[in-house]
């Protein structure tokens, strides 16, 4: 191969890898109220997984720092320090975690796919649920892309999916 159609692939596969980063909308399942949405204000994210999903606390410790890194980027002074009465709790229950194959992948697209699904709720200090929310995320495509493609890539897009839940205009 030459070297420009050498250089042309890599940068092909680096955009459509950027896909993997990318916001996915989340499915409500109970909204927040409009005026808690305007209040809002997180003192804790936390993360665990349903059984049979294989996830270490690892993953669990660095999932929550990227949500809450984007969660601080996206809407500033949302995140609170200290546990409050009005400050509410995220916590994130993965119900698939799935790191794929990259060999599979690159031998075609919709093999060896990266999934990562959750259900994030926003509860009081009680556990009293004030908002209900699927996230899911996924990476299917095939060839370089599949193969350079990595689950921390795809765990960006989750965490900017998770931090959508929360964003606000202010």
């Amino acid at each position: 191969m030459k070297p420009t159609q050498i250089i042309f692939a890599a940068t092909l596969a680096l955009m459509l890898a950027g896909c993997a980063g990318s916001v996915s909308a989340p499915t409500v399942l109970q909204p927040l109220a409009a005026e808690q949405k305007a209040s809002l204000r997180i003192s804790d994210i936390s993360a665990d997984a349903a059984s049979g999903v294989e996830m270490s606390d690892g993953d669990f410790g660095l999932i929550c720092q990227k949500v809450k890194a984007y969660i601080e980027a996206q809407t500033p002074g949302i995140m609170v320090a200290q546990p409050s009465d009005q400050a509410l709790r995220m916590k994130i229950h993965f119900t698939r975690f799935d790191r794929g194959n990259a060999f599979a992948r690159a031998m075609l697209i919709g093999l060896g796919q990266i999934r990562i699904e959750a259900n994030v709720t926003l509860e009081d200090a009680s556990g009293k649920v004030f908002g209900s929310y699927a996230i899911a995320k996924d990476f299917a495509l095939g060839g370089i892309a599949g193969a350079t493609t990595s689950v921390e890539d795809v765990e960006v897009g989750f965490a900017k999916s998770v931090a959508e839940v929360v964003k606000t205009k202010r």
